[in-house]
């Protein structure tokens, strides 16, 4: 979460902004080193140089994303997103190349002195734009809502770090503890009163320094900040109230624990899985599926009148809400929102059994792989009426959601997919959910790839 949060108004303005600067900026220097190597921009091959740049900058966007968090901002980190960002524009670049045969056509010099020539400029440019936001930020107004559990000498403290560095992404609402003598009208409430507060007013962050006496108090709040996807962090070292491996982290000078491990809280692995599910869903997308799509198409229309895509919504990432595409495999019903498909279901086509059996009326769902509402691999997305009901009766049903929906996931692979008729069948589902999320590995997402392919294969009696 940048320091302009996703539900910040200001974030999207922000990394727009930034995004067409660093576009301006890289033809602006493409076009004057094209004048001092007294190239001439009306050569073609040059002009189709500009356009990959441009088509390689912006892919490189797509998978390192603008970073408004000013945290993150420093001289380091400017320096090695940028050279990710440009690795990435030159491997389009080159590939490119390579697939028009044109290499011989342009200077390799030149491209080499304008790649090392944008990465000083956007460097600059992107450590006074993180000076521009340190100042922006200095009255910490913008930042992820918070708040206390515990208003003693450690809540104080943790208190004190947050507000004395702007770049903690923390606006401190206040505190809540059941001691109303406390804190110099800092107080909002008795620590029960939290909850109604946090969900009310908007609250990303819990850090709770209430006394190890209170540890079902503590684990109470952990059930329901992780049951709200808000952050929840426990000071200090409290890790036998919970026996999911903890994360240490800090604030200031202050130790605090992260509840939920995931390989996907690194960049890098964040990179890696996106940049697979972008090439691996856009050659799909450009190759098998438009013979694909022809003829499943043809065949819907044929069996019942209505449309080709069947599309809902879906919870996805943090509770966000996006569409899902999917093959229609039913009739035209008022019910596809709010009921489950099951065995011999009457509104599901001739040809719609066999998209299910096959799982072939989920290949839409590469258009959401690659527009960022969900990956290959990953925790299945559900029916918004199935997140409301369920979070409310598995525990930590929306630990869940801290990662993508995927087209196929660790839970599917392991015999937990279909209809849930039993709250167990959705608990063991969700047991599987949180540990892929635990133990992500790109090798682990490929085995499920490949595992999905051989159950779809040999047939799955839940597939209906």
């Amino acid at each position: 979460m940048s320091a302009f949060g996703k539900n910040n108004r200001y974030a999207i303005p922000i990394s727009w902004i930034v995004i067409i600067e660093d576009i301006l900026i890289l033809n602006l220097l493409y076009i004057i080193l094209l004048y001092l190597f007294n190239f001439t921009w009306n050569n073609p091959f040059y002009q189709q140089l500009q356009f990959l740049m441009n088509v390689g900058y912006i892919v490189g966007i797509a998978v390192i994303r603008v970073e408004v968090n000013v945290r993150k901002m420093d001289s380091f980190n400017i320096l090695k997103r940028n050279f990710y960002r440009l690795s990435i524009l030159f491997l389009v670049l080159l590939l490119s190349l390579f697939v028009q045969r044109i290499t011989d056509n342009v200077s390799r010099l030149f491209v080499l002195t304008f790649l090392g020539t944008i990465f000083v400029f956007l460097s600059i440019f992107h450590w006074i734009t993180g000076r521009i936001l340190l100042k922006l930020l200095s009255g910490g107004r913008y930042n992820e809502k918070s708040i206390i559990l515990g208003a003693g000498l450690l809540g104080e403290r943790v208190y004190a770090e947050l507000t004395a560095h702007s770049y903690m992404e923390a606006q401190v609402l206040g505190f809540f503890d059941d001691d109303p003598t406390r804190n110099n009208g800092h107080l909002l409430g008795t620590v029960e009163e939290a909850k109604a507060y946090a969900l009310s007013h908007g609250v990303a962050r819990i850090y709770c320094t209430l006394p190890l006496s209170a540890n079902e108090k503590i684990l109470d709040f952990l059930n329901f900040a992780e049951n709200n996807v808000i952050k929840y962090y426990i000071v200090p070292a409290v890790g036998y109230y919970t026996s999911t491996p903890m994360l240490l982290d800090a604030v200031g000078n202050m130790p605090v624990f992260i509840v939920r491990k995931s390989p996907l809280n690194y960049v890098y692995n964040i990179i890696f899985k996106r940049l697979f599910d972008l090439v691996f869903s856009f050659v799909f997308l450009v190759t098998l599926f438009p013979v694909v799509y022809l003829i499943i198409a043809v065949t819907i229309k044929a069996c019942s009148p209505g449309p080709v895509f069947f599309v809902q919504q879906r919870t996805g990432r943090k509770g966000a809400i996006f569409k899902c595409y999917k093959f229609r495999s039913m009739q035209c019903n008022n019910e596809a929102h709010t009921k489950q498909a099951t065995a011999n279901d009457s509104r599901t086509t001739c040809v719609g059994s066999i998209l299910r059996r096959t799982n072939l009326d989920e290949l839409p769902q590469f258009i959401n792989v690659l527009k960022g509402d969900m990956s290959i691999v990953g925790p299945r997305p559900h029916m918004l009426l199935h997140t409301d009901h369920y979070s409310q009766l598995v525990n930590k049903y929306m630990v869940r959601h801290f990662v993508k929906p995927g087209i196929t996931g660790w839970a599917q692979v392991n015999g937990f997919r279909g209809e849930t008729k039993h709250v167990e069948q959705m608990e063991g589902r969700i047991k599987r959910d949180i540990w892929y999320l635990e133990n992500w590995s790109l090798l682990l997402d490929i085995k499920i790839m490949w595992r999905t392919i051989i159950v779809t294969i040999k047939g799955d009696k839940k597939a209906y």
